[in-house]
């Protein structure tokens, strides 16, 4: 377990983690249809449960400042986002996983 967790420690602070959850940003923007009402500055934090084959199966969107049809176009891209790329670093892989929806513009 100490192992385990230090080889973690190493992948986050050698910024693995910020590519790993980039990646997947990118991914999940690709496959976002932008609804009309979605307005200029989306930020949302997203919610992932993944398993370790990497499908989702568990989208949850916490604090958004979108509308009801926003937020259920961006749970639909994660969800066709899945399965998610694989982490770097074994160690990286997390069943919860969490990240900020920000389009750009």
């Amino acid at each position: 377990v100490m192992q385990a967790e230090e080889e973690r420690r190493s992948a986050v602070e050698s910024g693995l983690l910020d590519q790993y959850i980039a990646v997947i940003r990118q991914r999940v923007e690709r496959n976002w249809v932008k609804p009309a009402t979605a307005g200029p500055d989306i930020d949302c934090e997203v919610r992932v449960t993944q398993l370790p084959s990497r499908d989702i199966v568990n989208v949850r969107l916490g604090a958004c400042n979108a509308d009801e049809t926003v937020r259920r176009s961006i749970e639909a891209a994660v969800m066709k986002s899945s399965p998610l790329p694989a982490p770097p670093d074994p160690s990286l892989f997390e069943r919860n996983l969490r990240f900020t929806f920000r389009p750009e513009q």
